[in-house]
């Protein structure tokens, strides 16, 4: 590897640092050698594409407005099949009948289907080895109806192209929300779906939720509040620029269990309970069925991040579907 600017050799043959694994290395991904932020643009050869390009198929899957409150566990179908996370949006097509006719054109559905949920449609992408076919029959087998996933690579460019590159209208309310963010190690151990069933079984509903990838400028200004505060700032920011992100808005349920006397209703508050301690063995010996108890493993990759205070749920909500969704628009 040699840098551009210098025309110095940076790297030689080394062994990969423990934090990445074999998974973390394909085309489009962010990752963090030696203190180097590395974007993998194409392979070095065409023995190394003959070997990987196959373990790099992506699948594109929707999910129907009808089956939103199962999003949680149709990620974890797919995950345990062995598919890793490379893309999630919720888009709206509730009262938009253009919109919806052209979605439902594109997968084969009764464009009804999409227009008369206020729940929002949720389009992923998947990477792993055979992952169209393999992840249609996971689909089929499975007991979700109307859940449609690209049958070949043409049909997932055209999902990919309509659902997940298309700018679209934000499904994010800003108001009475707080923020989640599962970090890229998470995504990549393949917790994404019983992170999303764990956080719905809780009282809270996803109005919002989208992928995306941070630059380090961009990591280290979200997470400027700790700078100076926690001694691991910069492996905070390492960690949350090392790949893909999800972040979510999240709210309270609207029809959600009355909380005990004396108990803050704050979403923001009962959502950063349900998160537990930041440090991941506090979480555990404290709050063993918090979320950074169960997926997490140490205090930097803790599984996720969580607004703090209450009047930062919009602000933090608004950074990420209104501040870095239009900047990546353009």
């Amino acid at each position: 590897m040699k840098d551009i600017q210098t025309k110095r050799t940076f790297l030689k043959k080394t062994k990969v640092p423990p934090t990445l694994k074999e998974e973390s290395f394909f085309i489009g991904a962010n990752i963090l050698l030696l203190s180097r932020d590395l974007k993998l643009i194409q392979y070095a050869d065409n023995d190394t594409r003959n070997l990987l390009e196959t373990f790099d198929e992506r699948a594109v899957v929707v999910c129907p407005p009808s089956l939103f409150e199962s999003l949680g566990n149709i990620v974890s179908l797919i995950e345990e099949g062995g598919f890793t996370l490379v893309d999630l949006k919720t888009t709206s097509c509730h009262g938009t009948e253009e919109t919806a006719y052209s979605a439902a054109q594109l997968i084969n559905v009764d464009s009804k289907q999409l227009s008369s949920y206020p729940e929002p449609l949720v389009a992923m992408s998947f990477r792993g080895t055979n992952s169209i076919h393999a992840i249609q029959q996971l689909i089929e087998t499975s007991s979700f109806d109307n859940v449609a996933s690209s049958t070949n690579a043409d049909e997932a460019a055209a999902f990919t192209n309509f659902f997940l590159k298309q700018q679209s209208r934000t499904t994010a309310t800003f108001e009475e929300c707080t923020c989640c963010v599962i970090k890229p190690h998470a995504i990549v151990e393949r917790s994404v779906g019983d992170i999303l069933s764990s956080i719905t079984s809780q009282g809270f509903t996803l109005s919002a939720a989208s992928t995306f990838t941070l630059g380090r400028a961009a990591a280290a200004e979200f997470l400027e509040v700790y700078d100076g505060v926690v001694p691991e700032y910069p492996q905070m920011v390492d960690e949350l620029c090392s790949g893909r992100l999800l972040a979510l808005e999240v709210r309270l349920k609207p029809q959600g269990d009355c909380l005990p006397e004396g108990e803050s209703t704050s979403v923001v508050d009962k959502f950063r309970q349900a998160c537990g301690p930041w440090d991941v063995e506090y979480a555990k010996e404290l709050h063993p069925e918090s979320l950074r108890a169960k997926f997490g493993t140490d205090k930097v990759r803790n599984a996720v991040h969580c607004t703090d205070l209450p009047k930062d749920g919009p602000v933090e909500s608004e950074y990420f579907f209104k501040i870095l969704s239009n900047a990546n628009s353009k």
